[in-house]
């Protein structure tokens, strides 16, 4: 069909439509692209599994991929040794789970489906990567501990150092000989330091950095 028939036919306005019933950015980009075939053999195809995902969907009520994110610039950049953000791979963890539901709905109707069955064989059900992601990031987007055994390591050993910090400093709010030296008994951060609020008439008493005042200049 020639372009001037598509526009007479306002085929843009139909492609629009369909677009915005699709799940995701892949699968909108592949309904904007469709064109109508002059093959009978590939029309009757292509009505035939419209009609058995019309029966799927009266099956099963729904067969989603919304949540599903396109994988093809990920894993293109994955190929090019660029690393990934926890969140880039909590996408790819969604949808390599919503793939192998959609497949597992799909291929248990196979008799009934059988186009869409022969195409589900095609979704991915992960091959492992869906719990290597589970062991490296949570549903926060955090890196776990369990990432890697070096990062475990690091992570233990800065929990016995930060632990060590705050036991140091906690001395000084319990000791009868710096305690009454103290605005408040209380540990707080300043530009990412740990700080006493020590009272200015006190400065130099105990050993120690100056990082902030007070904007009275009292403590």
């Amino acid at each position: 069909m020639n372009p001037k028939s598509l526009i007479l036919l306002e085929y843009h306005k139909v492609l629009s439509r369909l677009k915005t019933h699709a799940s995701f950015e892949a699968s909108e980009a592949l309904a904007g692209k469709l064109r109508p075939t002059s093959s009978l053999e590939k029309a009757l195809q292509l009505q035939q599994q419209t009609r058995e995902a019309r029966h799927l969907l009266n099956l099963l009520g729904d067969v989603s991929f919304h949540g599903a994110v396109d994988l093809l610039p990920l894993t293109d950049r994955a190929l090019h040794g660029v690393t990934l953000e926890a969140a880039e791979l909590l996408g790819v963890r969604n949808t390599l789970v919503i793939s192998r539901e959609a497949r597992r709905q799909i291929t248990e109707h196979a008799d009934e489906v059988p186009l869409l069955a022969d195409m589900a064989t095609g979704l991915s059900e992960g091959s492992g990567m869906v719990d290597a992601i589970n062991r490296t990031v949570n549903e926060r987007g955090e890196v776990l501990d369990s990432a890697s055994d070096e990062l475990n390591r690091i992570r233990s050993e800065l929990k016995v150092t930060h632990g060590r910090l705050i036991e140091r400093l906690s001395r000084y709010l319990t000791d009868s000989k710096s305690a009454h030296m103290l605005q408040e008994t209380l540990i707080t951060q300043r530009n990412g330091r740990y700080v006493l609020p020590l009272r200015a008439e006190f400065k130099g008493r105990i050993k120690s950095l100056v990082h902030d005042q007070s904007a009275s200049g009292a403590t």
